[in-house]
């Protein structure tokens, strides 16, 4: 009961949607009128041409009859006129007027003289001057030609010659006079109105008997196809209509059934793809249950790991410290008291124990970039690095350095110690790696580029071999194959500028070549600092990078390997 109502209910929302896509032009009613007019059309042509047939059928009888009338009178009045207007030739003439469609007559000699006229229709007679403008004879119609006036060309005119003898060969054919003749078919329009009408009242039965046959064909034809519409309909919104009835073999048929061919394999992949999705989104569900877990897993180690660094790093600081101190200590109490090899052991305990120290506050620096985000202000990067500029001025100055900023830089929304960070973290590397190189210069630039902010720092140093530029944001991780080695360092300036940089939606990388300087480039995401539109809320949250990697190689280094001295 209930699959019989919702097949009723698709059937009518199906119904619905047909008819909301214009029934006005519905292809039932644009065959119909087709049709429809294909019929009716060739059936008025063919009553107006009937009709025309007729008329022009009528008016050759009526022009044959006045010729065949003309002739016989003009044939009647032969050999009576030599004399002038005889009783023979009066009693030719009284014996036409047994014609009831004559109108006029008139007898003419061959210098159209009038001999004798005689008008039965004045009307008639009235119509035929004022047509030819001729109050007698002189100047009429031509011979041999009809001439017809009045409504439906009801009369008609004929004009003949009369000759003398017509059928003897010994005496030459004489002119005598002329035959003018008139005769008036006052039924003619008659005749004709009522041919017409029943022509066209013939196309119209026609038509009419037609319109019913034509739209029951019609109907019969488009039905499959309106069936058709419908479980179209119905396979376009998801659902799967019932087989589309096949009754023909001609080509709607084949479409029918070839509908039922398409509805039946769609119905079977759509099945498929049903159970395919529902184990996709089974899969997915487990699937991101187990991502869920190991982001988890992933954010507890990384806590755990932030927590241990801290706690080793305050817990070997401490120690450190105190030998630091300690070691002080005994070089300045009993530093005349201890022999040489004493001191310069204390000497190197005190120098390792800085440098562990250090090493450990670089680490700590290092979890807090990644960590802990600081209050983010307006900062002009060009105000900035015109700072550092002045910061290193001794250096740049010591080893002749020339440093170059291509600005104005932009003024961005962020840390202005991280800022400072990168650029002294980049420009103090390139005036260390600057060693013997002859051109000796650093030039700092900026650019829009691909929606990003473009930085970069090009130096004209000894440069960065291909083996170690893989490696040379690692934390700890020092050149060893560009002759650098020998430069003081720690390995992870490199390492917090990546760091800071990820924090703004950016990256880092490097282009170098063994002895031909090195340039670092580096991006910002133009909205992470403020420099698309409206700035972003100081309480955006700031994108974050996994540290277990990094921590993980700081702490094996921190605990396993010795400390080493500058």
């Amino acid at each position: 009961m209930a699959e019989a109502k919702g097949s009723i209910d698709a059937d009518a929302t199906a119904s619905r949607a047909v008819a909301s896509s214009g029934t006005r032009y519905s292809l039932q009613r644009k065959v119909a009128l087709w049709t429809l007019g294909m019929v009716m059309v060739p059936t008025l042509l063919c009553a107006l041409w009937l009709n025309d047939m007729a008329l022009t059928a009528l008016t050759e009888t009526h022009h044959r009859n006045v010729s065949n009338l003309t002739q016989a009178v003009a044939t009647g009045l032969t050999n009576r006129l030599n004399d002038g207007w005889s009783p023979e030739a009066q009693d030719v003439i009284d014996a036409l007027f047994l014609e009831r469609r004559l109108a006029f007559i008139v007898i003419t000699d061959p210098q159209e003289h009038v001999l004798h006229r005689r008008s039965i229709d004045p009307d008639a007679w009235a119509q035929f001057t004022r047509q030819t403008g001729l109050a007698g004879m002189n100047g009429s119609i031509d011979l041999e030609r009809i001439m017809s006036f009045g409504e439906a060309g009801q009369t008609s005119v004929r004009r003949t010659p009369i000759f003398n003898p017509p059928n003897r060969t010994d005496v030459p054919r004489q002119l005598e006079g002329f035959v003018l003749l008139g005769l008036r078919d006052p039924s003619l329009p008659d005749a004709m109105a009522r041919l017409r009408w029943l022509q066209f009242l013939a196309a119209a039965l026609v038509c009419a008997l037609s319109l019913p046959l034509v739209l029951l064909a019609v109907r019969k034809w488009t039905s499959p196809l309106k069936e058709l519409m419908l479980a179209t309909v119905r396979l376009g919104q998801g659902e799967n209509p019932p087989p589309v009835p096949v009754t023909t073999r001609d080509e709607i048929g084949q479409l029918g059934a070839a509908f039922n061919d398409m509805a039946a394999r769609l119905s079977a992949a759509h099945n498929d793809l049903r159970a395919a999705n529902e184990d996709l989104e089974r899969k997915v569900e487990a699937r991101t249950s187990q991502l869920n877990e190991a982001n988890d897993r992933l954010e507890s180690e990384i806590r755990e790991k932030n927590e241990f660094l801290r706690a080793v790093s305050h817990d070997l600081g401490a120690p450190l410290r105190n030998i630091d101190g300690m070691a002080g200590l005994l070089l300045s109490k009993y530093k005349a008291q201890l022999a040489d090899d004493a001191l310069n052991k204390l000497e190197r305990i005190s120098a390792n124990a800085k440098v562990q120290i250090d090493l450990l506050n670089d680490l700590l620096e290092l979890s807090r970039i990644r960590t802990r985000q600081g209050k983010r202000e307006r900062v002009d990067l060009q105000v900035l690095a015109e700072e550092v500029r002045t910061n290193l001025c001794y250096d740049l100055e010591a080893h002749r350095i020339a440093l170059e900023i291509h600005g104005p830089l932009p003024t961005v929304l962020a840390e202005r110690n991280r800022m400072r960070q990168i650029f002294q973290n980049l420009l103090d590397n390139a005036v260390k790696y600057m060693l013997d190189a002859k051109e000796r210069r650093i030039i700092v630039g900026y650019e829009r580029w691909e929606g990003r902010a473009h930085f970069f720092v090009n130096d004209t140093g000894r440069g960065i071999a291909k083996q170690d530029q893989p490696h040379v944001f690692d934390v700890f991780r020092r050149a060893q194959h560009s002759g650098s080695h020998h430069v003081a360092g720690r390995g992870v300036g490199l390492a917090s500028v990546k760091a800071i940089i990820e924090c703004y939606g950016g990256r880092i990388w490097l282009e170098s070549e063994l002895g031909k300087g090195t340039t670092f480039h580096f991006t910002f995401d133009a909205q992470q600092v403020g420099l698309e539109g409206e700035n972003p809320g100081e309480d955006s949250e700031v994108q974050k990078t996994t540290t277990s990697e990094a921590l993980n190689a700081a702490l094996e280094r921190l605990i396993d390997s010795p400390a080493k001295s500058e």
